[in-house]
């Protein structure tokens, strides 16, 4: 009986078995980064589910970093809630498929979280990038977007402040960033399963050609700064409404 309910323990997608063993031989997504690659178990970004980066915001490298991830893969792109509106023709020479992006946007906290809980759930995005809105996120809230993004087969980067570390996070991976130099990250491992805290490594996410002086973070060539749309120029349409799920599928 109790060998039985131990096997129905370890067959739910919620629960995280720590330390496991298998981790290493499992192959996840790469991140585009050998050296990043390296520091993560599974040898880049989990399939699905949750993922935590947390950084002193904006933190402009960090979208050189998810580059590589909008740019591969099956599904469609969503980026929430970014601090900048992304430049369509960056996105494009990096390979990111406009056709397959949408970029969501909204003053109001709750349909926001409310309108990427059902992208992620809806089997028709692969990978999401969420700039956390606001104030702290609760737990449940956090587990929800775990388990909904785990039954969308969706992986879903929540980008949160740095400060959100000392709340506990269903979040099998969170990783801490820091503008390290211009143009480069230090990735340091703040939990994994498998992995020990505080691994970190250094990634150049930006050739030297395209570094700027310091402030590291003053600036991103991905990003332009100016006033936030619902949706990317042609040839992407504007969406009806907050997040058309329809509009989401391949």
């Amino acid at each position: 009986m109790c060998s039985d309910f131990l096997q129905q323990l370890l067959a739910r997608r919620d629960t995280w078995r720590g330390r496991d063993p298998d981790a290493a031989m499992r192959s996840g997504r790469a991140t585009g980064f050998q050296a990043l690659d390296g520091l993560l178990e599974q040898g880049g970004w989990p399939d699905s589910g949750l993922v935590e980066l947390l950084c002193t915001l904006p933190c402009p490298p960090l979208m050189h970093l998810l580059l590589p991830l909008l740019a591969g893969g099956d599904g469609a792109r969503v980026i929430a809630n970014p601090p900048a509106r992304p430049s369509a023709p960056a996105l494009a020479r990096a390979g990111v498929d406009l056709r397959q992006l949408l970029v969501l946007q909204s003053r109001e906290r709750a349909p926001l979280l409310r309108a990427c809980l059902e992208a992620v759930a809806s089997d028709s995005v692969g990978v999401m990038v969420l700039w956390a809105p606001g104030g702290a996120l609760p737990a449940g809230t956090l587990r929800r977007f775990h388990l909904g993004a785990q039954q969308g087969r969706c992986l879903l980067i929540l980008v949160r402040p740095r400060r959100a570390a000392s709340q506990p996070s269903p979040a099998p991976l969170r990783l801490d960033l820091s503008c390290s130099a211009p143009g480069q990250l230090t990735v340091a491992v703040h939990k994994q399963p498998g992995g020990r805290p505080g691994a970190h490594c250094q990634v150049t996410v930006l050739p030297e050609h395209l570094r700027r002086a310091p402030p590291a973070c003053a600036t991103l060539p991905a990003l332009t700064r100016r006033p936030l749309v619902d949706h990317l120029p042609s040839p992407l349409p504007p969406p009806p409404g907050p997040l058309p799920l329809s509009e989401l599928r391949p």
